[in-house]
C-alpha cells in the first residue's frame, strides 16, 4: 500500500465556503471538513457584488489550517464554485472593476438588448446553452456598455473558480465544465465562438484558454507557497463548476438515470456523450454544460432551495424562528396536489428580497389564496419544485430518447426528505441518493484521478465511491 496522500478541496458556495482535507491511501479515503466561513453577496452602489478580497483571505486561512494539520504535506489543492460569473483581471493580476454577482439587476435588461444584436435562437444554436440572464455573456455585455474603459484595461476575464485558482498559480484558464456556462462557447467545436465575440465586440484575445477537467496547473505561486509552508503542493483544476463536481460523484451508471443536484439551485438533467442542440431543446431551454470525463451535462436550471433560503432570511429578520431542517420535517405529509407557483419564472424569483410577497402575488394570479404561515409556504415551494422536476425530466426524455427509470439526488437536498418524497410521487420514478457532500467528493475524486494520470468518468466515479465523508451516513 502506498503512502497516504493529503488532498485539499475547496467548495466556494453562495452562502458559505468550505475547505476539506482528504486522506487517500491508493484504494480508499476519508474526507473531513477543517474550515468553514460564511459567504454572502453585497449590495453596493445599486449593484450586487462579491468582496473578492474577503473571500480570498478566507480561502488562504482554510489552506493554512490544512497545512498546519498536515505539517505541510499536501500533495494538491483544487477549488470549485458556482458558474456563469466573471472577473476582469489586468496584466499585473489585479482585479479590474467589481466582481458582479449573477443576481445583479443589470443582467436582465442586458440579455434583452443582446437579442436585438443576435437573435435568442441563434445564440442557442451556437452554444447549446440555456438562455438565462445569469450567463456570463450578458454580464460582460452590460459591463462593456457601462464601463468600456474597464474592459479595455483588462488582460483576461476569468470565471469565479478559475479566478481564485489563478491567484494561487498565476495561470489564466477556463476549465471545461465551467466554460460553457458563459454562453460564449461553440457547442460543437468546443472553442470560444468567434461569431458571438464579434457580434458583441468582445475581444477574443481577452479570453482564457480552455483546459480539460483534471489539468495540473502547477505549483503554488512562490510567495504564497512560502507563506503557507507548501513548497511542493500542486494546484489542480477539478471540475471547477460545482454541479459538475457533484454529478461526477454519482455512484450509479448514467444509462437510464436522471440527476437532480439539489441545493440553492436545482440542476435537473442527464449525462450525454456529445452535445444535443435541437429545436425541441431550444423550446424547452435545455442546456449542454461540460461534464467530468469529457461528457455533457444536459440539463435545465431550476431555481431551487434559494426560494426557501430567502424565506428563512425574511422570517429570521422578523424574529420568526425557522430552519430548513425543521421545515422539511414539518412538510413530510405534503400532498402532491395543492397550491403551487411556477418556480421556473426567473423574473419573479431570481432576485433577493420580498420572497413571501412574490410567492403570494403568484398564488393570487393562479387563483390560490394567500399564505403567510412558514410551514404552508415551505410546502408550496417543495410541491412547486417537484412539479417542475417532473416537467424537466419529461423534456429530457423527449429530446434524448433515453428511457429514464430513476433519478439520483445529490447535494444538500439529499437530506430534504419532504422534497424527495414529493419528487418520487410527482415523477413516478425511483429516487436514489448519492452523497449529500457530492461536490466536495467529486472535487477530491478528480484530483486523485489527475494525480493517477486518468480523466475517465468511470475511474472518477470509482474513486468517488471509495471516498467517505466524515459524519455522513
Amino acid at each position: 500500500m502506498r503512502n497516504t496522500q493529503n488532498i485539499v478541496a475547496i467548495d466556494l458556495g453562495n452562502s458559505s465556503g468550505r475547505v476539506v482535507l482528504a486522506e487517500w491511501n491508493g484504494e480508499r479515503g476519508t474526507v473531513r471538513e477543517i474550515y468553514r466561513f460564511p459567504n454572502a453577496y453585497e449590495e453596493r452602489r445599486g449593484h450586487v457584488v462579491w468582496d473578492t478580497e474577503r473571500i480570498w483571505g478566507q480561502l488562504v486561512e482554510g489552506v493554512r489550517a490544512a497545512a498546519a494539520e498536515t505539517h505541510g504535506r499536501i500533495v494538491s489543492i483544487g477549488l470549485d464554485a458556482w458558474g456563469a460569473e466573471y472577473i476582469l483581471v489586468d496584466q499585473e493580476g489585479e482585479r479590474v472593476g467589481e466582481a458582479f454577482c449573477l443576481r445583479d439587476p443589470r443582467n436582465v435588461p442586458a440579455m434583452m438588448r443582446a437579442f436585438t444584436i443576435l437573435p435568442r435562437k441563434r445564440i442557442y444554436e451556437i452554444t447549446g446553452i440555456q438562455v438565462m440572464p445569469v450567463n456570463t455573456l450578458y454580464g460582460l455585455a452590460a459591463h462593456l456598455e457601462e464601463s468600456p474603459e474597464e474592459w479595455e484595461r483588462a488582460w483576461v476575464w476569468l470565471g469565479t473558480p478559475e479566478y481564485y485558482l489563478f491567484r494561487m498559480t498565476g495561470v489564466p484558464f477556463a476549465e471545461w465544465t465551467n466554460a460553457p456556462n458563459s454562453q460564449m462557447m461553440d457547442a460543437h467545436a468546443k472553442t470560444w465562438s468567434r461569431e458571438l465575440c464579434d457580434a458583441f465586440a468582445l475581444s477574443l484575445d481577452k479570453f482564457p484558454p480552455i483546459v480539460p477537467t483534471g489539468t495540473i496547473l502547477g505549483k503554488l505561486r512562490p510567495t504564497l507557497a512560502s507563506e503557507l509552508g507548501l513548497p511542493n503542493t500542486q494546484v489542480i483544476a477539478p471540475a471547477c463548476h460545482d454541479t459538475a463536481s457533484a454529478v461526477g460523484a454519482i455512484p450509479f451508471p448514467h444509462d437510464n438515470l436522471a440527476f437532480i443536484s439539489s441545493g440553492t439551485w436545482s440542476l435537473v438533467g442527464t449525462v450525454l456523450r456529445e452535445p444535443l442542440v435541437s429545436e425541441l431543446g431550444y423550446r424547452l431551454n435545455l442546456t449542454n454544460e461540460g461534464g467530468v470525463g469529457d461528457t455533457i451535462r444536459y440539463l435545465r436550471n431550476v431555481i431551487g432551495l434559494w426560494v426557501v433560503q430567502e424565506l428563512l432570511r425574511e422570517w429570521n429578520e422578523q424574529g420568526i424562528a425557522a430552519t430548513a431542517a425543521r421545515l422539511a420535517d414539518q412538510c413530510m405529509d405534503t400532498p402532491v396536489e395543492g397550491p403551487f407557483v411556477d418556480v421556473s419564472d426567473e423574473k419573479t424569483f431570481l432576485a433577493p428580497g420580498n420572497m413571501a410577497a412574490r410567492i403570494n402575488a403568484e398564488l393570487q394570479a393562479r387563483g390560490f389564496p394567500e399564505e403567510f404561515r412558514p410551514r404552508e409556504l415551505a410546502a408550496i415551494v417543495f410541491r412547486s419544485l417537484a412539479r417542475r422536476y417532473r416537467e424537466v425530466i419529461e423534456g429530457l426524455r423527449q429530446t434524448t430518447g433515453k428511457p429514464i427509470e430513476r433519478v439520483c439526488i445529490v447535494g444538500g437536498g439529499v437530506k430534504n426528505e419532504a422534497l424527495n418524497r414529493l419528487t418520487a410521487l410527482s415523477t413516478g420514478l425511483e429516487v436514489v441518493r448519492g452523497p449529500s457532500e457530492s461536490t466536495l467528493i467529486g472535487n477530491v475524486a478528480v484530483q486523485v484521478a489527475a494525480l493517477e494520470n486518468t480523466r475517465s468518468l468511470k475511474e472518477i466515479q470509482s474513486i468517488a465511491s471509495r471516498l467517505a465523508f466524515e459524519g455522513e451516513a
